[in-house]
């Protein structure tokens, strides 16, 4: 796919021979454009032979963990974590960005791993989501101290099985989630540093640290939040539709996200419904899912048109499971949700040739 900065200079060359843009303001224009830097592919090999080193150094301390003696154990997971470090800081001296982030992204690893091991040489007792979530704070820090998008992304990794953790492991009630403050964060930090990788990680995450705030306590209005919820990140996708249209690729992820984000929410509120109540969210569903397919077919968005595709595949499957053998009624709602997303286009199209 194309960069913004060559689709700029495509246009040019045709606004140019148009007589829209003196030619004089070509290169001035492409100048001004900071294009977004590319991975070559032996940057990318490089990143992921360096991520499996690191998994195959902590492979091979487990296979032999057996054989190797308690405080030798804890001095080489010490040892080991001290050089990745080290490592990640001289990277970080010489301007070697990569090279950087992968040391520090293999670092929050060793040092997720490390707990579990320490505990395990001790004999110490432990909770898995005090486990996780120290292994996510940690990783944090070390985002944060080296401006590393692979150790943060690592971090809301860690946080999210922190938070899910009482329900895998089924131990004690469920606390506030770290992932409500650690996502919003994310995004910030996406900003800050301009990582397309924290945008993705951090916009996953924010729905999941929704889902696990409304699971907090048990409340009877479960659905009025999902609805919520789901406006909550339409607004999100419409505020980040307007920046991606100025040319923000990060605004363009979180756009992309947020609308799966508001159809899954969306969908979420239906369940329970009586039967008139259910009929009307079906429909409404279905009219969504239109729109949407038609907005990631107007904004060029893949991504959001697949979310439309989906949304709209779930919803007839949700209604067909509803109405079980009425067919023909089944059939009545299809199409009037058609002639409303037809007549919409129509009225779309007739506004834009007038």
């Amino acid at each position: 796919m194309a960069s913004y900065k060559a689709r700029l200079e495509r246009d040019l060359d045709r606004w140019i021979a148009q007589g829209l843009t003196p030619a004089a303001s070509r290169q001035p224009i492409l100048d001004s454009v900071v294009d977004s830097r590319r991975l070559d592919a032996s940057t990318a090999l490089a990143a992921v032979g360096g991520l499996l080193l690191g998994v195959a150094v902590i492979a091979f301390v487990a296979a032999n963990w057996g054989v190797i003696p308690r405080l030798a154990r804890f001095v080489m997971i010490l040892v080991l974590f001290l050089g990745v470090g080290a490592g990640a800081a001289w990277a970080a001296r010489g301007a070697r960005a990569v090279l950087r982030d992968i040391l520090l992204l293999v670092a929050a690893l060793i040092y997720a791993a490390a707990i579990g091991l320490t505990g395990q040489i001790f004999d110490l007792a432990g909770d898995p989501q005090t486990a996780l979530r120290g292994a996510g704070l940690a990783a944090a820090l070390l985002a944060v101290a080296g401006r590393s998008a692979g150790a943060g992304v690592a971090a809301l990794l860690l946080l999210t099985l922190g938070d899910l953790s009482p329900r895998l492991f089924d131990v004690g009630e469920h606390p506030t989630p770290w992932l409500a403050f650690a996502a919003p964060l994310g995004l910030a930090l996406a900003w800050v540093w301009r990582s397309r990788s924290v945008a993705h990680a951090a916009a996953i995450a924010l729905p999941i640290a929704v889902l696990l705030l409304m699971l907090v306590d048990e409340r009877d209005n479960r659905q009025l939040e999902c609805l919520a919820a789901a406006a909550g990140f339409a607004v999100l996708a419409a505020t980040m539709r307007w920046r991606a249209g100025r040319g923000d690729g990060l605004a363009a992820i979180v756009y992309g996200w947020a609308i799966w984000s508001a159809l899954i929410y969306f969908a979420s509120a239906g369940i329970g419904d009586h039967d008139l109540a259910r009929l009307v969210h079906r429909g409404v569903w279905l009219v969504l899912s239109g729109g949407v397919i038609a907005l990631g077919l107007l904004d060029r968005q893949g991504a959001i048109t697949a979310g439309g595709i989906v949304s709209l595949a779930a919803a007839g499957g949700v209604i067909l499971f509803d109405l079980g053998l009425g067919l023909l009624t089944a059939a009545g709602v299809f199409g009037a949700c058609a002639l409303v997303v037809l007549a919409a286009g129509w009225l779309l199209r007739r506004r834009v040739t007038s």
